[in-house]
């Protein structure tokens, strides 16, 4: 792992008071002999700042050899900077690889091509940690984003466990709740994949708590009402629920204004970039998954609010690092509260509660 230090430009940042983050460590392995790459950008909410100073504070007192990368916020899709991405690629078995980070963080490439993070983690046996999209949680409910590192890990455990062994044999998902959602997708022989926060197995992502899937990409129809979405750098919570409508695996219209605008940018940039299917791939279904952590709330991160018991989501765009066969720049997902869903017919969740 190369050795950088810019933890000079969070010198003046405030710790946070987070019990919860010891979870984390225990969940992660992390301890006095791990090699610690810890990245962050700027926020407007100081949120990813005061955390990354919260984690750097936490390794410098176990004594874990720890670089630190701070850079300002990237407000467009592309790679991550120069200096980022020949750190990341320094990382070898056993390093560990906390990124923090609000809005775009840039992605990685090798010889001219987009490296999928969890291919290169498999490839080179480093486990990450991530925490993204922190610059869109509203400032008042910050405390309810710290209060989901609190999580019942036996619970969720036994959640996950559930959903996944009813998905993995499930070939038909309905989905309704009470804003008007009616939304139906089968499902082939993809990976189901728990977050369960086991990084020996696949999680990388944090808060965890949800199961998924990719489903079959020419299923998905019908109509869902949305009331988180991601966009390019940031999650949309509407006064409203945001209206899709699919058909036969796309989307074919939304009344967001916002959405549709970031489609037109997403679009562009995979052109541009020379991405087959360049228009269809970013509206084409990629993921549905069933949030388990009781701890975490819509707060206005994705990262965390899919993760919310009572929620199910479905994302559209790249799934490629789910096992499904589309690839693009660009994955959003979008979070349906009080599902009624079934599988093959049979009801699992009722207005959000599961019947298990």
């Amino acid at each position: 792992m190369i050795s950088i230090d810019d933890s000079t430009k969070i010198k003046n940042i405030k710790p946070l008071t987070l019990q919860a983050l010891q979870k984390v460590f225990d969940l992660y392995e992390i301890t006095p002999k791990s090699n610690v790459l810890l990245w962050s950008n700027t926020s407007k909410n100081k949120v990813s700042e005061k955390l990354a100073k919260t984690f750097l504070q936490r390794l410098n007192q176990l004594g874990c050899t720890t670089s630190v990368i701070i850079e300002k916020e990237k407000t467009k899709l592309g790679p991550a900077s120069k200096k980022t991405q020949k750190c990341i690629l320094s990382l070898t078995q056993g390093d560990i690889f906390i990124s923090i980070g609000a809005g775009n963080r840039g992605y990685v490439e090798q010889n001219g091509k987009h490296v999928l993070m969890r291919k290169l983690m498999k490839k080179q046996g480093f486990r990450m940690v991530s925490l993204g999209g922190l610059d869109s949680i509203k400032l008042h409910r910050i405390n309810s984003f710290f209060e989901s590192f609190n999580h019942n890990q036996k619970e969720i455990n036994s959640l996950n466990k559930k959903i996944k062994n009813l998905l993995e044999k499930t070939k038909t998902i309905k989905i309704t709740c009470p804003k008007g959602s009616n939304l139906t997708m089968e499902l082939n022989k993809n990976p189901v994949i728990s977050n369960d926060g086991n990084w020996k197995k696949y999680s990388t992502n944090y808060p965890i708590g949800e199961v998924y899937t990719a489903p079959k990409e020419d299923s998905c129809n019908g109509i869902a009402f949305v009331s988180s979405a991601k966009v390019s750098g940031k999650t949309i919570l509407p006064k409203k629920p945001i209206k899709f409508i699919f058909e036969k695996g796309l989307l074919k219209s939304t009344n967001s204004k916002e959405i549709n605008s970031n489609l037109k940018y997403v679009e562009k940039f995979n052109k541009k970039n020379n991405i087959l299917n360049w228009k269809t791939a970013p509206r084409t279904i990629a993921e549905f998954a069933i949030g388990t952590n009781r701890k975490a709330s819509i707060v206005g991160a994705m990262i965390c609010d899919e993760k919310t018991l009572g929620t199910c989501h479905f994302a559209i765009g790249n799934n490629k690092h789910l096992g499904g066969k589309t690839y693009c720049h660009g994955h959003f997902d979008n979070v349906i509260k009080n599902p009624t869903i079934w599988f093959d017919g049979k009801k699992i969740m009722t207005n959000g509660k599961l019947l298990f």
